[in-house]
């Protein structure tokens, strides 16, 4: 990773940076990532990495993990020798130095040729989405939005549908990986994302080409989004559960 730039956001007031969010080309990792993978891949994701057939997997599978090694390194200020990742129980990400799980909370995700983590001390969920075909996106939004977001985007244009999909998605998906349950499609129609003002955010939202960027957290915090100038200011949003 050569270049870094970064501009830093607000959510909240008086509170230090508690989020920190990489988002890079797949391209411009994944051949670091790939040198002498012996040297850095633990026995389990080295595991993980075998069984994977399809070389676009196995590429993205390693260019996320270099990725979020280099993030988790320059957050604690260590040797990224010194970092490594295991798995929760529930299947997130679990960091850990010189082998010693560490209370950070880290997210991954990956589309098309966009690479996304987040790394933060409370419970963070990152996504990243790419349209790669068309989508029935009625039938979409019946399997995981309430019934306030499915009729969003049932009055959405023609026009807009896609970009109004794809935020609702993303911010779904960084929803359930923040609680680490995932995204339940019973579990996700009861919850309802709502714009927000940023004092009361729980969420983040940017236009990515013709997909999103969402992260989900806690109110009140800081992100620090490097090499994400390009994007803007973020839309701002919390979650209803009407469950």
């Amino acid at each position: 990773i050569r270049r870094r730039t970064s501009a830093t956001m607000q959510i909240g007031v008086s509170r230090p940076a508690a989020w920190r969010v990489r988002l890079a080309r797949l391209d411009a990792v994944a051949d670091e990532a790939a040198t002498d993978t012996d040297r850095w891949l633990t026995a389990g994701e080295a595991a993980r990495l075998q069984a994977m057939s399809a070389p676009a997997r196995r590429r993205s599978f390693l260019a996320g993990h270099w990725l979020a090694r280099r993030l988790a390194a320059d957050w604690l200020q260590l040797d990224a020798a010194r970092i490594a990742l295991n798995r929760h129980a529930d299947g997130r990400p679990l960091l850990l130095v010189d082998a010693e799980p560490v209370p950070l909370s880290l997210s991954l995700s990956h589309s098309g040729d966009w690479l996304a983590c987040a790394i933060s001390a409370v419970p963070v969920g990152v996504d990243v989405e790419l349209p790669s075909r068309v989508r029935d996106w009625q039938a979409l939004a019946r399997f995981a939005f309430s019934p306030d977001e499915a009729d969003r985007l049932q009055r959405a244009s023609d026009a807009q549908r896609s970009g109004v999909f794809h935020v609702l998605w993303t911010l779904k998906e960084a929803h359930g990986k923040r609680s680490g349950e995932g995204l339940l499609p019973e579990r996700s129609r009861r919850v309802t994302t709502l714009a927000s003002d940023p004092s009361r955010a729980e969420a983040c939202s940017w236009p990515l080409g013709e997909g999103a960027l969402a992260i989900a957290s806690e109110p009140g915090l800081r992100i620090e989004l490097v090499d994400g100038d390009a994007l803007g200011e973020p839309a701002y949003w919390r979650y209803r559960d009407d469950g």
